[in-house]
C-alpha cells in the first residue's frame, strides 16, 4: 500500500503570519505543503507567485507541492526548481497533448517530481498515455481556481478508474485528491484509491491543527485498508 499523505494547502493559510502557519504545519506532521500558483487566466483567480515559494522553500523541511494552474506553465520550469519546488503538477488540458507530455518529461529532467491534473470535466482517459511518466495524478474534487468549495463525490468514479488503470499496469504513481477534503470526505477519497490528500481548512482552521492531521491520517489509512483486498487494491 502507498503511504498516507497530507499535504495542507497554503490558500488556507492566515498570510499575515506565513512563517508561523509553515512551522505549524511542519509540528502537526504534515508530509507536504500545496502551493496553489493561479494567473487570473487558466483559473479566474490570482494567489502567489514564485518569490513567496523560494521563501516558503528555504524555510521549511517539507516537500512544496506546487500545483500550476496557469496557460504556460512550461516556461517557469527553471524558477521553480531554484525556488525548491519537489513536485510540479500541470494540468492535462492546458494545452495540447504533445506540449503536456514535454512539459511532463522537463519536470523530471530537472530533477522535480511531476504530476498531472485532471479537472473535473476531464476524463481519467486524459492522462493514460501519459500515465507512465507521471510521479502523481491530481484528480480535482472541486473547480479549480477557489478554496472553501464542496467536494464532489462524484469524482470517485474517476480516481477508482485511474487507480485500477496504473495498478493493473504496475506503476508506482500517487493519486492525489484536491478540494472539499476533511474528516466527512477523506475516508470516501481513500477508499476510492486516492492517498495524497490536499487539506486546506481541515487543516490551517482546525482547532488543533496537529490533532486534525493526526486525524486525517489514520481516517484515510482505515479506508484505504478496508478496500485491500477488492479489485481497487492500492499497490
Amino acid at each position: 500500500m502507498q503511504k498516507i499523505k497530507i499535504s495542507p494547502s497554503l490558500l488556507a493559510c492566515d498570510f499575515l503570519h506565513l512563517e508561523d502557519e509553515v512551522r505549524r504545519a511542519e509540528e502537526a506532521g504534515a508530509d507536504m505543503l500545496h502551493c496553489d500558483v493561479m494567473d487570473g487566466v487558466y483559473v479566474p483567480n490570482i494567489s502567489f507567485g514564485f518569490d513567496i515559494i523560494s521563501k516558503i522553500g528555504r524555510i521549511t523541511r517539507l516537500p512544496l507541492d506546487v500545483h500550476m494552474m496557469t496557460v504556460c506553465p512550461e516556461k517557469y520550469l527553471e524558477v521553480l526548481k531554484e525556488a525548491g519546488a519537489y513536485y510540479v503538477t500541470v494540468h492535462s488540458d492546458y494545452s495540447d497533448g504533445e506540449t503536456v507530455r514535454n512539459t511532463v518529461r522537463r519536470i523530471k529532467e530537472l530533477g522535480m517530481k511531476a504530476g498531472i491534473s485532471l479537472k473535473p470535466a476531464r476524463p481519467a482517459a486524459d492522462i493514460f498515455d501519459m500515465a507512465e511518466m507521471a510521479d502523481m495524478i491530481l484528480v480535482m474534487t472541486v473547480e479549480p481556481g477557489f478554496g472553501g468549495q464542496k467536494f464532489m463525490a462524484d469524482m470517485m468514479p474517476k480516481v477508482r478508474e485511474i487507480r485500477e488503470f496504473i495498478s493493473s499496469r504496475g506503476l508506482r504513481c500517487d493519486i492525489q485528491v484536491d478540494g472539499g477534503i476533511g474528516t466527512s470526505t477523506i475516508s470516501e477519497a481513500a477508499e476510492a484509491g486516492a492517498n495524497v490528500f490536499v487539506v486546506g481548512t481541515g487543516a490551517f482552521r482546525a482547532d488543533d491543527m496537529k490533532e486534525a492531521v493526526k486525524t486525517l491520517r489514520n481516517t484515510a489509512k482505515k479506508a484505504s485498508g478496508s478496500m485491500m483486498g477488492g479489485k481497487n487494491k492500492i499497490k
